[in-house]
């Protein structure tokens, strides 16, 4: 009787298994036929709560639900930057197709096989030509150890980026100096005040005719810029009125802004940290262009982190003053994370040496 019962166990298992890999295949095949490769009839998608979709159509904003064969919550599928077809069905917008991302900001590590993964965690915005790291002067004070993680988080998801000091009018040689280390390694540094309306015209040319993205602190002026890009006529500040569907959309992730044509900026709320436990400890050297030299290390596998001086290249590279000591410590810090390992030991053992 016992073998009897297990048998039957057996059985029943192994048929809720074949139910649960048939449904697993349909759902599978709903998701291939979700995402498209292109379209030329499509809308913006602004703001997600839920299984409401805000998107901007036909130059109105208009709200939309997910196509019911998902079986999915909208706001687990879809992110604001993402381009999809509507249909409309007695009178309401139905999200009929997702086309196929090209970029993907996330928090953490982009996973590139799974680009179009429409459970993606973690997602900021999609779709974005370019990044802007927004940094100030002041209230928050300019920190290098920011810029290094978001420059590594967008290499990572092929994001084009460029520095913003904002505040620029309160700029020390302190600042100066930081920035000229970015400078050097060829990205370009645009300076800022929307207090004194500088170097508003040159955010402009870089953002015109692009979906950007606006990231950094929370206090840098992200939302004074985006304000010193609108123009009358441009998407405005405020709630979507629930009648006429009209104006700017105001997300709890991200604000969608259309300042110009083909032109639009995502605000981003404000970062305290990114997660870089998922990079591997030995391609992190290659979000650092510094550290081109590293084949001269002693060991191919060389983490330039507690190896010997006199078997590390980069460390010397930094003593000699031809690698910035304060780009190596984000380095160290960011490995630090990776490895759960302390790193004040290193800069001890460098400053010894220096």
């Amino acid at each position: 009787m016992a073998h009897y019962n297990s048998y039957e166990s057996f059985k029943t298992k192994k048929s809720i298994k074949k139910k649960e890999q048939a449904k697993n295949k349909s759902l599978v095949k709903t998701k291939d036929d979700f995402v498209v490769s292109k379209s030329s009839n499509y809308g913006i998608v602004l703001e997600v709560k839920y299984n409401d979709i805000f998107v901007i159509y036909d130059n109105e904003v208009v709200k939309a639900t997910l196509r019911k064969d998902l079986n999915k919550i909208a706001n687990q599928v879809l992110f604001v930057g993402d381009k999809v077809e509507l249909i409309k069905d007695d009178d309401k917008y139905i999200v009929k197709h997702l086309i196929k991302r090209n970029r993907v900001l996330s928090r953490t590590k982009k996973d590139s096989t799974k680009l179009d993964d429409i459970g993606k965690s973690g997602v900021i915005a999609t779709n974005i030509d370019i990044a802007i790291i927004v940094v100030s002067c002041k209230a928050p004070p300019l920190h290098p150890k920011f810029i290094d993680r978001y420059l590594m988080i967008l290499q990572n998801s092929n994001i084009p980026a460029i520095i913003c000091l904002n505040k620029c009018d309160l700029k020390t040689l302190e600042e100066e100096k930081i920035l000229d280390i970015y400078r050097k390694l060829n990205i370009v540094v645009i300076e800022t005040s929307t207090y004194k309306m500088l170097g508003i015209d040159e955010l402009k040319k870089y953002l015109k005719g692009k979906q950007a993205i606006f990231v950094g602190n929370s206090g840098v002026g992200k939302s004074s810029l985006t304000n010193a890009l609108l123009s009358d006529d441009s998407i405005k500040t405020g709630n979507v009125s629930d009648k006429s569907k009209r104006g700017r959309h105001t997300t709890t992730s991200s604000k969608y802004y259309l300042w110009d044509n083909n032109s639009s900026i995502i605000d981003t709320p404000g970062i305290r940290s990114l997660d870089v436990s998922n990079f591997n400890p030995i391609e992190i050297q290659q979000y650092f262009p510094e550290f081109k030299n590293s084949n001269k290390c002693k060991y191919s596998d060389c983490l330039h982190f507690h190896e010997p001086i006199n078997s590390c290249f980069i460390k010397q590279e930094v003593i000699n003053g031809y690698i910035n000591i304060n780009r190596y410590i984000s380095y160290l810090r960011i490995m630090s994370d990776i490895l759960n390992e302390e790193y004040i030991d290193i800069l001890n053992e460098i400053s010894k040496e220096d």
